[in-house]
């Protein structure tokens, strides 16, 4: 079973929320004072975390229409219950670009929402093995109490691109004054294929994973986000929001903190069920995958900051 703890709020400055969590197939796009929590039953399961491109009209909608598409894609069994590499990817395209055919569609009917897109970073889980991905600058993470966090995905971006030749060091990425500008996300345009990057992870029992927006990281540093991963679940979900929204984050918050019930790690147990915890959800049931992408004409920026 998987104990989720998630939340989306816009922040400390922002006057609206453009993001939204995805939870098995229940989405989440309204802005949360606190966070909710969840356990996941069924397998596979698919969480994500979904950014709308903030000062551009229809940064919720685009959201609300990337989340809503992977929900019914998860609920519409579209992931096998096999762990089967090559599908998935396939599948995730599929989304992506239905995703942005529905952004398109609305586009047509709104000429005001022709610039509107979406970032999302997923995580699909399955007993015997899990497939992060994202398209944008969100992120999973995978997380072991007592050691380091890592990241999972690749964040398609210039400032990626600057660490990538060496220019520039992870942390740098939070606060280089191009952070904001990607280089793939899931837009309002016909026929397009979002390039999208994946990767298939072992599941270990004790392995736990944090999705996040990029008004996470940018304003959290790794080595701190460590120190929050490493409390109570799932009490320390409030202290971090607390200190995302006490530092004066500029952006939307939203994260998805996900534990296994079953981990034996002595620093999980005893702490017996999630307080406040919603009705069991029976996560959607299987979705294939596969990877077909194309870039974006050019670096978009997500916001004015």
């Amino acid at each position: 079973m998987i104990r989720a703890a998630f939340i989306t709020n816009r922040g400390a400055v922002r006057l609206e929320n453009q993001d939204a969590v995805l939870i098995a197939d229940m989405v989440k796009n309204s802005d949360m004072n606190r966070f909710e929590t969840a356990e996941i039953t069924a397998y596979p399961a698919c969480f994500a975390v979904v950014d709308g491109m903030g000062g551009r009209p229809g940064g919720a909608e685009a959201a609300r229409l990337l989340t809503e598409t992977c929900a019914e894609a998860c609920a519409g069994g579209k992931f096998g219950q096999k762990f089967d590499p090559a599908e998935d990817r396939k599948v995730i395209a599929e989304i992506l670009k239905e995703a942005s055919e529905r952004m398109y569609a609305e586009s047509r009917k709104n000429p005001e929402l022709s610039e509107m897109g979406a970032t999302i970073a997923g995580l699909l889980i399955r007993e015997n093995g899990a497939m992060a991905f994202n398209c944008g600058d969100c992120r999973v993470y995978r997380f072991q109490c007592g050691n380091d966090i890592e990241k999972l995905t690749k964040d398609h971006s210039v400032v990626q691109a600057l660490l990538d030749m060496g220019h520039i060091s992870e942390d740098e990425m939070r606060t280089h004054s191009r952070k904001n500008i990607v280089t793939s996300a899931v837009v309002a345009l016909e026929a397009h294929e979002p390039e999208f990057y994946a990767r298939e992870i072992s599941r270990i029992d004790d392995d736990e994973y944090f999705l996040c927006s990029d008004g996470v990281w940018e304003t959290i540093p790794a080595d701190e986000l460590r120190g929050f991963l490493s409390g109570p679940f799932p009490e320390s979900a409030d202290e971090l929001l607390n200190a995302l929204l006490s530092s004066g984050c500029r952006d939307n918050i939203s994260f998805v903190w996900l534990a296994n019930a079953d981990a034996k790690s002595p620093s999980r147990n005893g702490r017996g069920d999630l307080a406040g915890a919603s009705p069991q959800i029976s996560a959607s049931k299987a979705l294939p995958s596969n990877p077909t992408s194309a870039k974006i004409p050019q670096a978009q920026r997500k916001s004015g900051d």
